[in-house]
């Protein structure tokens, strides 16, 4: 090859590799590999963003050189942006602004105000240099601006989870008009007041208020789901038929039911639990479901914690508090919910589901190693302390038992051929909305055997409040956003093997390499051999 010829090929080199670049500026593609598609957005974030009708414009306010863990993560902020700019047909820009490295004290200062106009605000945070430990300014802000609306998220700590935030605030700010959820109230129901982390996360893209049965007389067309969240006292003939005429036309509905609730006997220090009678047996078994008044043990449960005989706290399991894995993940909003645990949960029938024509999926299920108490019900923790393997298995040996489920069809009204209840409690409204015998569409309900297991002054797991927030996403038909609320960036757990199988790998790992290189060292010694073999018959 002459020299003329190596300084064409140099150029076609370079130039293919600047077209590429070119393209790649202008054409945005990824391969994402991960198990959960974790780089890559989802469904409902590029319906979202290729929906807009208007411009979109992000305006990230992000300092160069950041340390760790924070340095990578103006990179994935970017990169993210990138994804949602590309599939929003051209209607939607973001600017990466950072504060001037080298700039004047005026320069400096007009790049604060901009951004505190914004409402970002600088974060502080630890950074080495020259073996000193320093605390420096940062910027870690994102702003919307879309049709006169603005929308922050004053620091981006991590990128796990952005595209939920990113797509709920695109969505928000699309959004004319907020449909609503009601949680009743008036039977002694989790107080909506106190669901703060719950409330917070559903009032981005719904109104959420507390509903008193008593004074509604109708409702709001607008009002898509009800939550009946743990009542303690029975519900009147009238309110249930508020209910009842809600799912009618065309609203969904949670009934998270305790049917035994724990109670102190002081003298004799013995918890017991007492059967508590809300009068909706009859209501819900009309439209395919009852609650049993029974208890679940499982011995995959979560454990409680307890002073020790020399005063330290130490972790017990009570198989009173299951830890429910089975869950209905083939339903897009519970598919990234790993577990939920239940407190003092009831079994569910669904035996009447099935000649009203409603269909059912069971929603939780115990493990295979789980129990049925009913009657009386003996809750104190010493009963399991001091259980032997074999008593457990005796005691613990049925499978799941369903605790919650989802049912859906045409719901019958229960109150078809009587007349409207009526009541004379002072203040009660009588129901004015329409009277229907049938779901106007295809309804929703869900029902568990348990209502304090997202009540978050018990402090519940997290998973248990991500849980109910995509629970009611789906009575809310609005399950996109649900299934990003738990995507996560970091990838799956190694899965637990067998005995056999670590065995297998362990003398494998043993064996295999060095009894490789012993055939490749045998199989090159032999090509020698025969070489000078052949060599010397030369």
């Amino acid at each position: 090859m002459n020299k003329r010829d190596a300084i064409i090929k140099l150029a076609i080199i370079l130039g293919i590799i600047v077209v590429v670049n070119i393209i790649s500026k202008r054409v945005f593609t990824r391969v994402d590999l991960t198990k959960n598609k974790s780089y890559t957005l989802s469904p409902i974030s590029k319906d979202i963003v290729s929906g807009l009708d208007d411009k979109l414009l992000v305006k990230a306010y992000f300092s160069n050189n950041l340390p760790p863990p924070y340095n990578n993560l103006r990179r994935q902020v970017q990169d993210l942006l990138d994804d949602f700019r590309s599939y929003s047909k051209g209607n939607m820009n973001y600017e990466l602004l950072n504060p001037p490295s080298e700039a004047s004290d005026t320069e400096a200062s007009e790049f604060e105000k901009e951004a505190q106009k914004y409402n970002i605000q600088p974060v502080q945070i630890q950074v080495m240099d020259n073996d000193k430990l320093e605390v420096k300014k940062a910027y870690l802000g994102l702003v919307f601006l879309y049709g006169g609306k603005q929308e922050v998220i004053p620091v981006v700590q991590t990128a796990e989870n952005l595209e939920y935030q990113i797509t709920s605030i695109i969505k928000k700010m699309v959004t004319s008009e907020k449909r609503k959820i009601g949680f009743v109230t008036g039977e002694g129901e989790v107080d909506l007041n106190k669901l703060g982390q719950i409330q917070s996360a559903l009032s981005d893209q719904f109104d959420v208020s507390s509903i008193d049965l008593k004074t509604t007389a109708t409702f709001d067309p607008l009002m898509s789901a009800l939550i009946i969240m743990a009542p303690k006292s029975a519900f009147s003939e009238s309110a249930k038929f508020k209910i009842d005429q809600f799912i009618m036309n065309g609203g969904n509905a949670a009934f998270l039911i305790d049917k035994i609730t724990p109670s102190m006997q002081q003298q004799q220090q013995i918890l017991l639990g007492n059967v508590v009678m809300i009068n909706l047996d009859d209501m819900t078994s009309n439209y395919g479901f009852r609650i049993n008044n029974d208890l679940i043990k499982d011995l995959q449960c979560s454990p409680v914690q307890i002073q020790s005989q020399i005063g330290f706290p130490i972790s017990v399991n009570y198989p009173f508090f299951p830890l429910i894995t089975n869950i209905a993940r083939d339903n897009p909003a519970f598919q990234n919910i790993k577990s939920v645990v239940l407190t003092f949960a009831s079994s569910i029938d669904t035996s009447s589901a099935l000649s009203k024509n409603i269909s059912v999926t069971p929603l939780f299920v115990t493990s295979d190693k789980s129990a049925e108490v009913k009657d009386f019900f003996f809750l104190n923790l010493e009963q399991f302390q001091s259980m032997s393997k074999k008593s457990a298995d005796t005691i613990f040996n049925k499978k799941g038992y369903t605790v919650g489920a989802i049912l859906k069809g045409k719901f019958k009204s229960y109150y078809e051929g009587k007349e409207m209840p009526s009541d004379t409690a002072q203040g009660w409204q009588q129901y004015s909305g329409n009277r229907l015998n049938e779901c106007v569409k295809e309804g929703k309900v869900i029902a568990i055997g348990d209502g304090e297991f997202a009540n978050e002054e018990n402090k519940p797991p997290r998973e248990n409040l991500t849980f109910f927030v995509n629970m009611v996403d789906y009575l809310m038909d609005d399950v996109g956003l649900a299934q990003i609320r738990t995507k996560s960036v970091a990838e799956a757990p190694i899965e637990e093997t067998s005995d056999e199988t670590k065995k297998f790998m362990k003398y494998f790992n043993l064996i295999f390499p060095p009894a490789l290189v012993l055939i490749i060292g045998l199989y090159k010694w032999n090509q020698r051999k025969q070489k000078k073999k052949n060599l010397q018959m030369k």
